[in-house]
């Protein structure tokens, strides 16, 4: 950004600031949704065909109006570091708005694979249909009913515009991006508040980002507008002022 262009946003948020006039506020929006695109994409490569990063920008832009009309110099961090956190906010609560299990199926996902694993120990083999109802302590109907709801969930059509497929084949499914799904992200969200709390605003977003959006360092600094290296050199300090806090500290925290 040129000295004349900073000193021109400089002046518009101290107009903004004093008049706090929708004109000045959606003129600053556009001029910093160049973040709200920037994190959009770098999150979609992960996410897929599940979702494009022009969905994933529509949610984010809610997270920057918010942020424009929410902030305060005051409090002495960058506007952008603040607005990054709020358009990824956004975009996890969008991205829980739109899962088609809801929390009830989520909690049938992952204690269908509890009993999995404590069959499978026991008899030392799969365990069919009706032994996991049974494990689960569901009627056999239900237990089907639920599975198979899950299952379509986890299927995402090939059918569809050619720019969002490789393949030309009608009626195929392949399966969509293995990470956690938008409800597991809720409750990690408390282990993550948790364990930043206290840290610098711009070292909660760096740990967001590496361990629950997963992104890489170099991602994390095309973000941040640092180099790779500086994000690297962050983290480790990060980690280690965690340690230092928690060395004492006996918790225990459920994921």
């Amino acid at each position: 950004m040129s000295q004349a262009v900073r000193e021109d946003v400089n002046a518009l948020w101290r107009r903004y600031l004093k008049a706090r006039s929708s004109a000045l506020r959606n003129k600053l929006v556009e001029h910093y949704r160049s973040l709200v695109e920037r994190v959009a994409e770098i999150i979609a490569r992960r996410l897929w065909p599940r979702v494009s990063a022009e969905e994933l920008a529509s949610a984010g832009y809610d997270g920057l109006i918010a942020a424009v009309s929410s902030f305060d110099p005051a409090r002495g961090v960058k506007f952008e570091t603040y607005c990054r956190q709020r358009i990824l906010g956004a975009i996890r609560d969008w991205q829980r708005e739109i899962d088609p299990l809801g929390r009830s199926g989520r909690n049938f996902e992952r204690s269908l694979n509890a009993a999995e694993e404590r069959v499978l120990a026991r008899h030392g083999r799969p365990p069919s249909s009706s032994e996991l109802a049974e494990e689960m302590g569901i009627p056999y109907s239900k237990f089907v009913r639920m599975k198979r709801t899950v299952l379509a969930s986890h299927s995402v059509s090939l059918d569809a515009p050619s720019e969002r497929r490789d393949e030309a084949r009608t009626g195929l499914l392949m399966p969509p991006d293995p990470g956690p799904s938008p409800v597991q992200h809720t409750e990690r969200d408390l282990i993550r508040e948790y364990l930043s709390r206290g840290l610098k605003e711009q070292d909660q977003l760096i740990i967001t980002l590496y361990y629950y959006e997963r992104l890489t360092m170099a991602e994390i600094g095309q973000l941040l507008g640092v180099s790779e290296s500086r994000v690297c050199q962050r983290h480790a300090e990060i980690v280690e002022q965690l340690r230092t806090r928690f060395a004492n500290t006996a918790c225990d925290l459920v994921a």
